[in-house]
């Protein structure tokens, strides 16, 4: 009877042995999934940037991924997806909000602007960093995150719906006092060209006003596209 009881144990470790061996790529807290669906797990993930070669993924010191090979990837900063296809880092969006359906995503991009000639004979660039946002649905690939396309992957939710008709009638509000604080502005700019004393027409600081007062609700007003996007979700969870 013994002896039965081994052999059965032994059988059993035995099984989860060969489980274990047949999912090695399950062992690791981050990975990278390739274009072909196929996911790698690791314990370490760095992002490689060599001077003479292309960018790569190193896993646990040892795999490499070329980035253009890549789909999406997790590391110790979070979950990242592609937004195009290109082979650097900015190709890659992070997720900042997951979703049961609805997951946002932004990248970071450089911009830069001639300040004009300098005394080493070319112009000198001022770099200008901004965000840009995206959006995917059910796990699909990443979307601009706008209106328009908000407007399509939100339509079968009445309540998004309706926090996209405000956002649209808010951006209608701002978009008018920019237009109307730029025109009062200019026109105290005109009005003081004309002043014999040069003193700055009261219109322009009217007219600055007025243009400023979007800024400012923005700054108690959260996003409505976000909003949009939660509302989803949360209606998906109940």
């Amino acid at each position: 009877m013994k002896k039965i009881l081994t052999l059965l144990l032994f059988a059993v470790v035995f099984c989860l042995q060969a489980n274990a061996q047949n999912e090695p790529n399950q062992q690791g807290r981050y990975y990278v999934q390739l274009q072909n669906g196929q996911i790698v797990y690791a314990d370490k993930l760095k992002f490689k940037t060599p001077i003479f070669k292309q960018d790569y993924f190193l896993l646990n010191d040892s795999m490499q991924f070329r980035l253009d090979a890549v789909k999406a990837y997790q590391n110790a900063d979070g979950y990242y997806a592609r937004v195009g296809y290109g082979s650097r880092a900015n190709a890659f969006a992070k997720r900042i909000l997951h979703g049961p359906r609805i997951s946002k995503y932004y990248t970071t991009t450089y911009d830069y602007y001639n300040m004009g000639y300098s005394p080493y004979g070319y112009g000198m660039g001022a770099p200008s960093r901004r965000r840009v946002y995206f959006f995917s649905k059910d796990d699909g690939p990443l979307q601009s995150f706008n209106y328009g396309n908000l407007q399509e992957a939100l339509s079968d939710n009445a309540s998004s719906m309706v926090m996209l008709k405000r956002y649209k009638s808010e951006r209608f509000l701002t978009t008018g006092l920019s237009v109307l604080g730029a025109g009062i502005a200019a026109f105290g700019v005109y009005s003081s060209s004309n002043n014999s004393n040069g003193s700055l027409s009261p219109a322009v600081y009217a007219g600055v006003g007025v243009a400023a007062i979007p800024f400012v609700l923005q700054l108690f007003q959260k996003d409505k596209l976000t909003q949009a996007i939660e509302l989803y979700n949360y209606q998906i969870k109940q």
